[in-house]
């Protein structure tokens, strides 16, 4: 697994969490012995699975978090052609979430988190007794992006920024270098306030663009092998709107 979120955090760190099952413990010391299960033990109580034995504890428990987890919340990922069941599942206190069709990205410590993330990283996400949000026309039969002002699958004069939610950077549209600049200026300054939430805050940065845009548009796709991303991308009415968002985001 990838971690791809603030409130992601990898094995090492919920090994922390696991340490304090003694069903886990039980688990750990069949599979590494009587005699190496101190060290495993002590190695995860760090939040660090270094050297052998830190490689045997790590690919036990991703197998054995994958298969013994109980699911915990489940909802759909919307499509135009299928929808994609999505889960969020819990191993002694760790949470995890599976999307068919994409790779978990990390896990989570708290079911609230992984919640937000499963609803949060994916465009039309609704659970049963919800209905999802209507199709629209913003991707061709190939998937690409298209404006929904001149249809174009190209950048055009309506583009104004590209984003990856999972990740938080800006990877395209002519205001993409300033909101990269402004999230990591806020990100550095905030970096030692243990109120500073990450995700809220880069949702607000998001807002001030939304603020400038006629039209928003949400898709998914995999960044990587292993790992997948949520975008949306900001779009304007004509080029007029465009180079006056432009010139009120990047004033200082």
């Amino acid at each position: 697994m990838e971690q791809g979120s603030s409130d992601c955090v990898q094995l090492a760190a919920a090994c922390v969490v696991l340490s304090q099952s003694r069903e886990v413990e039980a688990l750990i010391k069949k599979a590494v012995g009587a005699k190496d299960f101190p060290t495993a033990l002590a190695l995860m109580k760090a939040g660090k699975l270094d050297g052998n034995i830190g490689d045997s504890v790590h690919d036990l428990l991703i197998d054995t978090i994958q298969n013994e987890s109980i699911q915990v919340w489940s909802g759909f990922i919307h499509h135009a052609h299928e929808d994609y069941a999505l889960t969020v599942n819990e191993y002694h206190g760790v949470y995890w979430v599976h999307a068919l069709e994409f790779d978990p990205v990390g896990y989570f410590l708290d079911e609230d988190s992984a919640v937000a993330f499963a609803r949060s990283n994916w465009e039309n996400v609704y659970e049963d007794g919800e209905e999802p949000d209507d199709d629209d026309e913003s991707t061709d039969d190939d998937g690409e992006l298209r404006c929904p002002f001149c249809q174009t699958t190209e950048n055009c004069d309506h583009f104004l920024l590209m984003v990856d939610r999972t990740f938080r950077t800006a990877e395209g549209g002519p205001i993409y270098e300033t909101f990269n600049s402004k999230w990591s200026d806020r990100s550095a300054d905030q970096s030692e306030d243990e109120e500073f939430n990450e995700r809220d805050a880069f949702e607000e940065l998001l807002e001030e663009v939304e603020c400038l845009a006629d039209e928003q548009i949400g898709s998914s796709q995999s960044s990587a092998p292993g790992m997948s991303s949520a975008y949306i991308s900001f779009f304007c009415s004509s080029k007029k709107r465009t180079q006056s968002a432009i010139k009120k985001f990047n004033k200082p």
